[in-house]
């Protein structure tokens, strides 16, 4: 692996390509830089995700159980930063491509098969999916962030001073000036 094979918060799509050998490689668009990574999209995803703490098959499953069973889910990529991808065909598929929804601008129907890509600096991509395919994954992936961002607040929610009910630990109140505790 090469230090370019991992992602920021910069990264804005994965696009698969084939190099002079025929071997299905990535080429990676970030915001003001763009390379080639030896590894196939959706295995680079999958390496930034262990990189990061998990994996593919687990962010699959995450996506799952927070938006139920659906075909060709958005992932959350880092937790912390709430940095949501999906892709654009199954991720088995070769042709999939990955795309990081917080760097999405726009998107605009070409024809009735495509779909032009807008992104935050000015890149376009035309994808073959139709407009209402790409807009339906786009609001999933939207979807996921908010999801998974109220499921945070729920964890770290206080309710003037007390400790939401959802929460099972509880906050000891220590009185310096004598021995009592009060634990709510």
């Amino acid at each position: 692996m090469q230090y370019d094979d991992i992602m920021s918060s910069e990264t804005m799509l994965y696009k698969p390509e084939y190099d002079a050998f025929g071997n299905l490689c990535t080429r990676v668009i970030e915001r003001d830089n763009e390379h080639i990574s030896k590894l196939a999209p959706t295995k680079l995803m999958d390496y930034n995700l262990r990189y990061f703490g998990s994996s593919l098959r687990g962010a699959l499953d995450g996506s799952r159980m927070i938006l139920g069973k659906l075909n060709k889910n958005p992932i959350v990529v880092h937790e912390r930063s709430n940095i949501v991808w999906f892709p654009s065909k199954s991720y088995i598929r070769p042709e999939c491509q990955w795309f990081a929804v917080h760097h999405i601008l726009d998107y605009q129907a070409m024809d009735k098969k495509n779909t032009k890509v807008i992104f935050m600096n000015g890149y376009e991509i035309t994808v073959d999916l139709s407009f209402r395919s790409f807009e339906y994954r786009i609001q999933r992936a939207y979807l996921l962030k908010y999801k998974l961002e109220k499921r945070t607040k729920l964890l770290v929610r206080y309710d003037h001073g007390r400790v939401s009910p959802r929460m099972t630990s509880n906050v000891i109140f220590d009185d310096d000036k004598d021995r009592n505790k009060t634990v709510l």
